[in-house]
């Protein structure tokens, strides 16, 4: 005797997601849903499939046995069905700002395709926005406007602080802002992103500062690694270094960019707007803390 298919499929969303409103959001039904699909077939098995403690998410033993059969018969089930089909995988195609691109998504992309087996990514970058046709490409993400025929939606109110190496930050004598005037800063905005910085910690920029020029923040982030002078940067590309330890993020002189919020922009009328709408709610999963 079968399981019902509809528990089989909440069972297996939220054994995969380890969240029974991840597994909602991906199903497009309610939490509670999922949960009394899950219950209905824990009932039908008649024994215990995920344990429910301190709202987290884990399966048991007889979950684990389940779990593994399932998601194979899922797997397979979706390949042959594309192949009788005849069609293609669905890709995605996506555009990212260097930035963003390199040091955040790039990294994280494998955690979509676990979460989406049967959509498939193809993730390009570039440094400006006149780089590319953005008419090749159904989500656009970064610091640009929105191309004519797409919406925008902001990800996330974005700061920009000053990081330096562990070296230069032990040269640091106080908690003075002024004191990080001293020494090279790098700069991919001619200057102007530390003269607002500047403007911000009510400082009197000096007349001759150490700026040190390149054409990407992404490459100011980078050149600081090395040991000397500060960069502005932000969570999306420091994140990875500051976790390491490779770099020292001084927050307390945050300040917002006026051109650093990060947008990501899609067509409503895409043929693939299910896809699209998949991956964005994945995209604002991965901005926020994890919870089950």
């Amino acid at each position: 005797m079968l399981p019902p298919l509809k528990a089989l499929q909440a069972f297996e969303a939220t054994a995969r997601l380890k969240s029974f409103s991840k597994a909602a959001e991906q199903l497009f039904v309610t939490q509670s849903a999922v949960s009394h699909q899950v219950k209905l077939l824990e009932d039908f098995i008649g024994q215990p499939l995920l344990l429910r403690q301190n709202k987290s998410v884990e399966l048991t033993q007889s979950g684990d046995m389940l779990y593994s059969v399932v998601r194979d018969c899922f797997v397979r089930l979706n390949s042959v069905t594309q192949h009788l089909l005849n069609q293609p995988p669905v890709q995605l195609k996506i555009l990212a700002q260097t930035s963003i691109a390199v040091e955040w998504l790039a990294p994280r992309l494998e955690l979509f395709k676990q979460q989406q087996p049967e959509l498939d990514t193809l993730l390009d970058m570039a440094s400006m926005a006149n780089n590319a046709d953005p008419e090749q490409y159904d989500i656009i993400l970064g610091t640009w406007p929105a191309p004519a025929g797409f919406v925008s939606r902001q990800l996330r109110t974005e700061f920009w602080y000053p990081v330096c190496a562990p070296a230069q930050f032990q040269l640091l004598t106080s908690s003075d802002a002024a004191e990080l005037l001293q020494y090279p800063l790098y700069s991919s905005e001619t200057g102007e992103d530390w003269q607002l910085w500047c403007q911000h910690q009510q400082l009197r920029s000096p007349a001759a500062m150490q700026l040190r020029y390149v054409n990407l923040a992404l490459l100011a982030t980078k050149a600081v690694s090395g040991g000397s002078g500060f960069a502005l940067s932000n969570d999306f590309i420091a994140g990875q270094a500051l976790a390491s330890g490779q770099l020292i993020a001084l927050r307390q002189f945050s300040y917002q960019l006026p051109w650093g919020q990060y947008q990501v922009h899609y067509k409503t009328d895409s043929m693939q707007s299910t896809a699209v709408d998949q991956f964005i709610q994945w995209l604002t999963t991965q901005l926020q803390p994890p919870s089950a």
